[in-house]
């Protein structure tokens, strides 16, 4: 078989990464910390947006994070010498063997990965202790934090120690667990000669006693909004992720007829119907509803009918466009945000799923 068959024709949808819209980003997490330290976090592939575009274009930051130690491997064979911190730790020796290859800083989350590091001595890592003060997800529990520290302090293949936690809701900034996580956190390690981390893309923007050390910001830098009721815009951030597409076809279609699978949407009259050559399968949410805002023309033209693998149909009426004319789906005019709003989840997943799904220009 011809292997020149199997090839796939590139796919018209696209994703463009704004370099100077990530450094602006990063430049405004310093303005709001001024005084703390910067730890990108890269993790996930930068969110979609290409981690080692992503970590070029972040070059002005203190240090990264990925979330497992694979990830941290692929930026060092990739060149980047700056300190990787690896949210989840290690699982088990052999990841424990990678972070000390290629000098990687674990968080340590659990008693036995203290204990671990304990009973070596043939090499010296800096490391992270990460302390549950209220996310209950990873992190020692407040009353075992002295313990882990003690057994960390005491192992020969300690070099330092640093000290973090995570915020539950920090995206609403009147949240009672807000204040009551910071001072439980400072609380349990005041009598520690550590450097501190707490502060999450949301916490930077809106808790400045939280900014500590080391600030972590992460979705702010993609430039969505990590506030719930602030936009980007209004924070200053500027998209990163530009993803476009083209109108394929304009159909007309009459009234009462419906479009797409399921024949979920009626037509009201009769009337134009763009179908944008873009869908699940580049990386657009499938749940998205009739209703959410494409851009054409100046225009926010709404969806109809559900989601395809290829293509989406949108709403024409009123608007000047004809085949080929060129669509936003997100990006400097639609916001990620808007779009996550409608389709009822967050930009997070989306502009992941986008960015290793769809072609990157």
């Amino acid at each position: 078989m011809n292997p020149a068959l199997l090839r796939h024709k590139e796919r018209t949808a696209s994703i463009q990464i704004d370099g100077d819209a990530l450094r602006h980003n990063l430049a405004r997490v310093k303005q709001y910390a001024p005084y703390s330290k910067v730890m990108a976090v890269i993790k996930a592939n930068a969110y979609g947006h290409d981690v080692l575009a992503a970590a070029t274009y972040l070059d002005d930051a203190d240090a990264f994070a990925v979330a497992m130690p694979a990830e941290a491997v692929a930026l060092r064979r990739a060149g980047c010498t700056k300190p990787l911190v690896v949210l989840q730790g290690f699982a088990n020796q052999d990841e424990l063997r990678l972070c000390v290859k290629y000098d990687l800083q674990p968080v340590v989350h659990q008693q036995w990965q203290a204990e671990l590091l304990y009973g070596a001595s043939r090499f010296s890592l800096d490391v992270w202790l990460k302390i549950d003060t209220g996310m209950h997800r990873l992190g020692v529990p407040l009353d075992a934090v002295d313990e882990a520290y003690q057994t960390l302090s005491s192992s020969a293949a300690v070099h330092s120690i640093q000290c973090m936690s995570h915020f539950a809701n920090a995206d609403d900034s009147k949240h009672a667990l807000n204040n009551n996580q910071l001072e439980s956190f400072i609380k349990v390690i005041y009598s520690y000669d550590v450097e501190r981390s707490m502060a999450n893309s949301a916490a930077i923007v809106s808790n400045p006693h939280s900014h500590l050390e080391w600030v972590r910001p992460g979705i702010m830098l993609y430039g969505t909004s990590p506030l719930l009721d602030r936009s980007a815009a209004e924070l200053d951030l500027k998209p990163v992720m530009q993803f476009e597409s083209r109108l394929a076809a304009i159909q007309h279609v009459r009234k009462g007829e419906a479009i797409g699978y399921g024949s979920t949407w009626q037509c009201p009259q009769d009337m134009p119907v763009g179908v944008v050559a873009a869908g699940y399968g580049d990386g657009y949410p499938r749940h998205a509803p009739s209703g959410t805002p494409l851009w054409i023309n100046g225009q926010l033209c709404p969806s109809v009918g559900r989601v395809s693998m290829d293509s989406i149909c949108v709403d024409l009426r009123g608007v000047d466009a004809s085949h080929g004319d060129r669509v936003v789906l997100w990006g400097r005019e639609l916001s990620v945000d808007t779009v996550a709003s409608h389709a009822g989840t967050i930009s997070y997943e989306i502009l992941c799923h986008a960015g290793n799904s769809a072609k990157l220009g």
